[in-house]
């Protein structure tokens, strides 16, 4: 699209001639004595009004325009960098590749005018769609000199070795403030090189910067959260590991049946830790492995651990992050046991519209005001290893710091809640 604004001067000259013939009409008319003016002659004061509302009616759509000429060639501007923009997010969230290159080339090429563009790395071209896409080679690009910067801009003449040259706007494709590549615009006529296209181009390039640079955080993310999943499993099985070889151990003497038992529950429920690699999973299958760590803390405290379940079967099949329940149970257990009497231990889950709400809490000795204060500000250690683990997993995946909350009070007990978003309510898997 061209948006090429017309000049000042060029309204000010088609409102001159408007109304110099206007003008010249009526002196023809009257002077001819064709028509004359008197009050008496309606044909004759009628084509003057006519004639006079014509010309200042053109007078005033010109001067319109000239005022909105402007706004109306940036919103166009703005359409269709959103639109391009829109239509490239999908491709650039998976990574800046040829594949994704592509893909973006030919959606540029189809919203806009441009003759080729074409999309680089720092090497080679990635993708090119246009006239000259099949013409052009990367040494077109890499080798050119003589640029002209304009504003993030630059502009190159005479691209391309065959017969035909190229007139192109090259935006650099940035991330982090480390260019990874440019967005180029060619044009076979140097006429079409218009300072609305350029600024086209300048916007797309940091559009499609900013994604880019969303699609490396994405990646850094899925392996932070990868890497935390791994530190969790290794934080929880080693100090898990010891307290259950000790209950083992202690009944092979008492009770030979029991501790078989166990060590068969027990290889079973470390492979099955080892083996669950996925990052999500249903509460149903995380619920099951809660159960099967609760089957050795109820072996090593016997009737003093109570435990009560209350779980809405809507919310089995919702979908949520593997290990987030197991930590706030061990928790519970390890730091809400007293050195006598039981402890009571709840969990209760249910659907509340797009959210998962899941509940452990406890009739434990509680846990002290400070580190309550510590642990719910995100600065907890020791006591909350654990907790906070759980909470920085939560909001690298939904980036949301509220969806744990924690409640106690010292000899009455603790009361943590998670509050997980489940995209359509429920995913069935």
């Amino acid at each position: 699209m061209e948006n090429r604004q017309p000049s000042s001067f060029l309204y000010i000259a088609l409102g001159a001639v408007t109304i110099g013939a206007s003008v010249l009409i009526l002196f023809i008319l009257f002077a001819s004595g064709i028509f004359k003016v008197t009050f008496n002659n309606g044909a004759a004061l009628l084509l003057v009004g006519v004639i006079y509302g014509i010309s200042l009616f053109s007078v005033l759509t010109l001067l319109y325009k000239w005022h909105e000429g402007p706004e109306r060639a940036r919103a166009m501007q703005s359409h269709e960098m959103l639109t391009i923009a829109s239509e490239t997010l999908s491709h650039l969230r998976q990574g800046f590749t040829a594949e994704t290159g592509r893909e973006v080339a030919q959606v540029i090429f189809d919203e806009s005018d441009v003759d080729t563009v074409a999309v680089l790395d720092k090497k080679d071209i990635l993708a090119a769609v246009g006239a000259g896409a099949k013409e052009l080679s990367a040494e077109s690009f890499l080798n050119r000199t003589g640029g002209i910067d304009v504003s993030g801009a630059t502009i190159f003449h005479d691209i391309g070795s065959g017969s035909e040259k190229w007139t192109g706007i090259s935006i650099p494709l940035t991330v982090q403030g480390k260019e990874r590549g440019t967005l180029e615009f060619l044009y076979l006529s140097p006429n079409k090189l218009t300072e609305n296209r350029i600024t086209v181009a300048r916007g797309l390039g940091v559009l499609l910067s900013t994604q880019i640079e969303l699609s490396e955080l994405d990646k850094q993310q899925a392996l932070a959260v990868h890497s935390e999943l791994k530190a969790l499993r290794a934080q929880i099985n080693p100090h898990f590991l010891f307290n259950t070889l000790n209950t083992i151990a202690a009944l092979c003497r008492t009770d030979p049946k029991t501790a078989r038992r166990l060590i068969i529950q027990f290889a079973d429920f470390f492979r099955e830790s080892l083996e669950r690699q996925n990052q999500f999973t249903t509460l149903d299958e995380e619920l099951r492995y809660v159960n099967s760590y609760l089957v050795f803390e109820q072996a090593r405290f016997g009737s003093r651990l109570q435990i009560d379940w209350q779980i809405d079967e809507a919310a089995r099949k919702a979908t949520l992050p593997s290990l987030v329940l197991q930590p706030l149970v061990e928790n519970a257990v390890k730091h809400g046991m007293a050195k006598t009497g039981p402890l009571h231990l709840g969990l209760a889950a249910k659907m509340d519209g797009s959210h998962l709400y899941v509940q452990v809490h406890d009739d434990g000795v509680g846990i002290e005001s400070e580190s309550l204060l510590k642990l719910n500000s995100q600065r907890g250690s020791g006591l909350g290893i654990g907790l906070n683990n759980v909470r920085e997993r939560l909001r690298s995946l939904y980036g949301s710091s509220g969806l744990m909350n924690i409640n106690s009070t010292v000899g009455e007990g603790t009361e943590i809640t998670l509050k997980i978003p489940v995209p359509g309510g429920m995913n069935e898997n």
